[in-house]
């Protein structure tokens, strides 16, 4: 019966339950919204195995999930979990093989406390992230020998002593500024930004920012905003030391520099004042031997000179000039000549073309002119009247009339 019923079924595949498992799992695992998951939560039937692996459920008013957080990612846990409390974890959701149940693999856990301040720390960080307050292109230079420093910090605090005493061991010369504030505590965040943009007016050529180690709570005011930004605006450059060498605030990502520690930034500032001595020393010798070499190089590069030709008789300096002038004088004149010439020739064409356009010729050939007693010329018999005095201009002479008759022609010539 049972076979009857499966060749009347298509069947395509048949998993083993393991096998179904396992592929259930590589699906979970290539989902990427399912990976690096944070999940809220109450701890429930906690146990610690062995003291080695962590294994128990998340769950809410309405579900559970199984979790299991293993020695690897557990031994840096600050804090020790147990029933009831409840916690932010990140992990990536999996599904354990021998029962078929999915479960959260957890990389990192926070008290609830301090996760909301993670998590308002990774908000804060992506925000100013993509605004580009980290690029390494706002990056300022930090001077290499600053002759002012600017602390920002707690009067009191270990920081601040700490940096004195590097400062003045490195380089007992340096003039450093405190600019007082709290370091931790409501509304010192806003005491952080005004200390900052009080030396930032001043004219010192770095500011540390900084404070001694503390919990997440007490370094809170380096992860605000408005110190983020006070340190980001500011016209001199900045270094941030908050904390221990593991902790890395949003001050740390938005300064010019970060240094792990107060005393690290002070190293990292403040040039050993017996190695300028070394370097300056070294440059004074080199900088000596650079120009003994220099002078020596010019000596001889004076005897070469002096040495030439031109300089034992400096009349072949200007035989070449002589000879271009007497070549661009000797083209001058002949141009001027050429000029004169077609000058010349053009003024005889205008004359003899003046010539035949003028009445000389035309008189020749049996012409001739009348003008009118003040020499008019006379165009038509409408400007002569009877008794008039004309003058006949001739080839070979002039003739002198008086008018005795007028008479127009119809027919003009």
């Amino acid at each position: 019966m049972i076979k009857e019923t499966l060749e009347r079924k298509e069947i395509k595949n048949v998993y083993s339950v393991k096998d179904l498992n396992i592929y259930v799992r590589s699906l979970l695992r290539m989902d990427e919204n399912l990976q690096s998951v944070w999940v809220r939560g109450e701890i429930s039937g906690f146990t610690h195995y062995n003291d080695r692996h962590m294994y128990f459920d998340l769950k809410d008013e309405d579900s559970v999930i199984n979790c299991a957080m293993f020695r690897a990612k557990n031994k840096n846990l600050d804090f020790k979990p147990d029933d009831g409390m409840e916690v932010l974890c990140r992990g990536d959701v999996s599904l354990y093989l021998p029962s078929g149940k999915y479960q959260l693999i957890i990389n990192e856990m926070l008290p609830e406390g301090k996760g909301k301040l993670f998590l308002a720390y990774e908000k804060l960080k992506k925000k100013l992230s993509e605004e580009g307050l980290f690029d390494n292109k706002h990056k300022k230079t930090m001077p290499f020998y600053p002759e002012k420093i600017g602390i920002v910090t707690s009067e009191e605090a270990d920081a601040f002593r700490d940096i004195i005493s590097v400062a003045r061991r490195r380089f007992p010369n340096i003039d450093i500024v405190l600019s007082p504030t709290p370091v931790q505590g409501k509304r010192a965040s806003t005491k952080i930004v005004e200390a900052i943009r009080k030396l930032d007016n001043t004219d010192v050529d770095v500011i540390i920012v900084t404070r001694g180690g503390g919990s997440l709570e007490d370094l809170w005011n380096f992860n605000e905003e408005v110190v983020a930004r006070a340190i980001f605006d500011a016209e001199t450059p900045i270094i941030s030391a908050v904390g221990h060498e593991t902790d890395f605030m949003i001050s740390d990502l938005v300064a010019d520099l970060r240094a792990p520690t107060p005393s690290a930034a002070a190293e990292k500032v403040v040039p050993q004042k017996s190695e300028i001595q070394l370097k300056l020393q070294q440059l004074k010798e080199r900088t000596s031997k650079a120009l003994l070499k220099t002078v020596e190089n010019n000596e001889k590069r004076l005897e070469n000179i002096k040495s030439r030709p031109v300089f034992r008789r400096p009349i072949l300096l200007l035989e070449d000039p002589i000879q271009k002038v007497d070549e661009h004088k000797m083209k001058i004149q002949k141009n001027i000549i050429t000029y004169i010439k077609r000058k010349k020739q053009l003024l005889k064409s205008q004359r003899e073309r003046l010539r035949a356009l003028g009445p000389g010729p035309t008189l020749c050939r049996g012409y001739s002119v009348v003008l009118t007693e003040d020499s008019e010329l006379i165009n038509s018999v409408e400007e002569v009247d009877i008794e008039d005095i004309l003058e006949i201009v001739m080839k070979d002479g002039r003739i002198k009339a008086k008018t005795k008759e007028v008479k127009r022609s119809k027919r003009k010539i």
